[in-house]
């Protein structure tokens, strides 16, 4: 490897680990991640082998805008694993391993994550050089680093004397850059260590030789038409009857026996429609799977029962969306009922690539619902779900039909503008925990040492409020 590129790479090394620790690891970090994402991509533009394909890295753009646009951390974790995928999914195209139509795409993506790890020696290797000219530079620049250093302190101690707001301005500097979370700053740089080291390792794989692989040979796969049509009719055998029950007591309001209520009615068994959905789109795959191979009248009947359970299916998500929909009606929403009505908005969608592979089963289909759930995730990173939750509500208590207000105040400060209309609200319960929410956040935050990495559009919008 070239030295140039060496350098490039240990530089590339320094600047994430000081940049992870500095940006990204304060506490309710902000804008500062959106920082490091631009940091990051300008570094793989300089330093990657084929910068045409890095418009793979912008999903990962859009989850590093997160914390910046929204005060709601419930997706720093899921965000970091997405992340980590992506600059997998990065690494795979640009060393020309992309393979989204391939069965082993998945299989690939999950090995190269793991793949910069064992090039984790590879910078000390590259320091440790036994070229007498690099070691002869390497010390006279720790040299002039020991000699410049004391000077520096002299200089600024002098300086900080005989200038007060300069004295100001150098101990805000210093706090920037050592309060890291509760002074915590050892194990923030031990962790900006680590990311710098993983990453380091992802730029180095980069240029390492493509392995070549055969594609495998692989059995033709069939199965037995007549048994899977016999199973697919006594399953859609059930599933009729069930769905006759749905149209005539759900969605037709018929009179329900036994003294049911409707509302309890509609709330049970959601979450079992729910699974039985996904029960359904797997059986519908395998059987496509086990019969791609094979032609034929009962062929043509194993299509047609799949294209009617997937109607079935559809049938199934309208009624878990409906119960879903008079459950919230009654008690509002929550993050998990909103996220519960996404989610079945990506399941129609997958229903609906399910019906084309039924008919055409040509394509990858299980890379066709990765690249539509990365899509919806995107999406959902953008959506203001505890303002969303909060303004259901406070309209339900504006309207005399609940009273919520509790939910509402576990929520960011995404909810703030919502919870503000609270502060002139007709009963002095809700006003006062209005007020003690906006204590409490203005509070939280004022904790906190200023600094520009933490700046969030959510959390300043909500300092204005009064």
């Amino acid at each position: 490897m070239e030295k140039s590129l060496q350098t490039k790479l240990l530089l590339y090394l320094a600047l994430s680990a000081v940049g992870f620790a500095y940006l990204a690891m304060p506490q309710n970090a902000g804008i500062g991640v959106t920082v490091f994402g631009l940091l990051q991509l300008g570094c793989l533009l300089c330093i990657a082998p084929d910068k045409k394909t890095l418009w793979w890295f912008a999903p990962a753009m859009v989850l590093f805008c997160n914390p910046f646009l929204s005060a709601n951390r419930m997706w720093v974790a899921p965000n970091c694993i997405i992340i980590l995928l992506i600059y997998s999914l990065v690494s795979l195209q640009i060393r020309r391993e992309f393979r989204l139509g391939d069965n082993r795409f998945l299989g690939d993506l999950l090995e190269n994550l793991f793949n910069p790890i064992s090039y984790l020696p590879e910078p000390l290797r590259m320091v440790n050089t036994k070229d007498a000219n690099r070691a002869r530079i390497i010390k006279r620049a720790l040299l002039g680093i020991v000699i410049t250093v004391p000077c520096l302190i002299f200089l600024v101690l002098l300086l900080s004397s005989a200038d007060s707001i300069f004295s100001h301005g150098v101990s805000d500097f210093l706090n920037s850059i050592f309060e890291m979370g509760n002074g915590n700053v050892l194990w923030k740089s031990l962790l900006g260590v680590v990311v710098g080291f993983y990453l380091f390792g992802f730029a180095y794989h980069l240029y390492q030789p493509v392995r070549e692989r055969k594609n495998p040979v692989l059995p033709r796969r069939g199965g037995d038409l007549i048994v899977l049509n016999i199973l697919l009719c006594s399953v859609l055998a059930v599933y009729t009857l069930f769905v006759i029950i749905q149209f005539r007591y759900l969605f037709a309001g018929a009179q329900l026996p036994y003294g049911l209520s409707y509302t309890d009615y509609a709330r049970k068994g959601f979450f079992e429609l729910l699974f039985l959905t996904a029960v359904n789109i797997g059986l519908i795959l395998l059987t496509v799977a086990l019969t791609k191979e094979k032609n034929g009248r009962w062929k043509s009947v194993t299509k047609a029962l799949c294209s009617y359970l997937c109607a079935v299916t559809v049938i199934l998500l309208a009624s878990s969306f409906y119960r879903m929909w008079l459950y919230c009606s009654d008690d509002g929403l929550t993050r998990l009922r909103l996220l519960v009505f996404g989610f079945l908005i990506f399941e129609s969608i997958g229903l609906l690539i399910t019906f084309f592979y039924i008919a055409k089963p040509k394509f990858n289909i299980i890379a066709v619902y990765l690249v539509i759930a990365l899509v919806y995730y995107l999406l959902l990173n953008f959506v203001p779900i505890d303002a969303v939750v909060a303004k259901s509500q406070v309209d339900r208590y504006y309207d005399h039909r609940g009273y919520g207000i509790a939910y509402v105040m576990t929520l960011s400060a995404d909810a703030a503008p919502q919870i503000a209309r609270l502060l002139d609200a007709p009963t002095y319960p809700a006003r006062e925990q209005a007020e003690a929410w906006f204590a409490r956040q203005k509070s939280y935050y004022a904790d906190f040492v200023p600094r520009w990495q933490r700046f969030n559009l959510s959390v300043e919008a909500m300092k204005q409020i009064d």
